[in-house]
């Protein structure tokens, strides 16, 4: 398990903290753009992992000089962590929280926090996130938004809506909140997905009831699933897409990124964003699918021969998620096929199987 992943995955798990280790609920105020910080202790490594998560909400502003002074290997060694994360600065979007508090506060520094959650940490899938893919999380508060504030959405294809609950300054020390008003511009958003801000013409209230979908952007702020646009029972359908694909110019050594165009049953005509990277045996990575009324995000396994100036890709794909229409669509292993010239600009693309939704 690499350490990058280990800090991917803690970073991650803090939007989880609201719903243990609590002794009481309360709501609290006046939070919007408030800075606040996290430390994370890892104990052990999964299945039978557990992370500790310890915040300033409510004690502090987590001060900068305080905050830059702490040594996450430091306080890994003092209290026997396998691994800790100085996770912030970061600063709330909302207005105010009603649910549990901890009790118990622990000095790391010069910086006094509060306990917030005991997480349990059971396997390495949890390690695997990327920008703009839900991730289901255990919470159980709401997040309060006062009519008349500045909300921060991401729209994803087929009207799905995340509200943005804190920005962060890890990657970029000079993000404010001035900014995100405007943040569009710095967002590379997937195909189909908008950036905007809305005034809110009542108060809002995004409640979790011991889970909640977030999503982050590439800039680790983070925002909550607050509507979704898909109705009625699933079904299974059958999946016979063909399209046409060219491969991107400039991308880094031993990956591929392809652009291109799809029709077939049971979607209709959409478009493919797909990212590889070429290990041994040959290509894995993740595919976009994007339609009128949603997006299918795809995970791939194939391999390749060349042969007389062509290459030819075998393999499967499977269906992990979606927005709009295809919200929690799922599939087996769906046969996949992409025929090309070595170029990459002339790709011909099949995918047949059953996919539920």
């Amino acid at each position: 398990m690499r350490r990058a992943a280990l800090l991917l995955l803690l970073t991650l798990l803090v939007s989880a903290a609201p719903a243990h280790a609590a002794v009481k609920r309360q709501t609290i105020s006046g939070l919007r753009d408030a800075r606040y910080c996290e430390v994370l202790e890892l104990k052990g490594l999964p299945p039978t992992a557990t992370v500790t998560v310890w915040n300033t909400i409510g004690l502090n502003a987590c001060p900068a000089k305080q905050w830059d002074a702490l040594d996450a290997k430091a306080i890994a060694q003092q209290f026997g962590d396998t691994l800790a994360l100085l996770n912030g600065p970061r600063h709330w979007v909302i207005d105010g929280v009603r649910g549990s508090v901890g009790k118990t506060v622990r000095t790391f520094g010069a910086v006094k926090m509060r306990q917030a959650a005991t997480l349990k940490v059971t396997s390495a899938d949890q390690l695997v996130q990327t920008p703009y893919v839900d991730r289901v999380i255990a919470r159980d508060n709401s997040w309060l938004f006062d009519k008349g504030q500045t909300v921060f959405e991401l729209v994803a294809p087929g009207g799905d809506t995340y509200v943005m609950q804190s920005y962060s300054q890890i990657k970029d020390r000079t993000l404010t909140y001035a900014q995100l008003p405007r943040l569009a511009k710095r967002l590379a958003l997937p195909p189909g997905w908008r950036y905007r801000a809305r005034k809110l013409k009542k108060a809002l209230a995004l409640t979790a009831h011991g889970t909640a979908t977030i999503t982050q952007d590439e800039l680790q702020n983070t925002y909550q699933l607050a509507t979704t646009t898909r109705r009625g029972p699933r079904a299974d359908h059958t999946v016979a897409v063909r399209g046409s694909s060219v491969t991107v110019p400039g991308q880094p050594a031993g990956t591929v990124e392809d652009r291109g165009t799809l029709t077939g049953t049971p979607f209709g005509d959409g478009t493919m964003l797909l990212n590889g990277t070429f290990g041994t045996g040959g290509l894995t990575g993740a595919v976009r699918l994007t339609y009128a009324n949603g997006s299918i995000l795809g995970k791939f396994s194939m391999t390749f021969t060349i042969t007389d100036g062509m290459i030819d890709f075998t393999g499967t794909t499977r269906l992990v998620a979606g927005t709009g229409s295809y919200r929690g669509i799922s599939s087996g292993e769906l046969a996949t096929t992409d025929h090309n010239t070595l170029d990459g600009q002339n790709g011909v693309v099949t995918v047949d199987g059953v996919a539920t939704y």
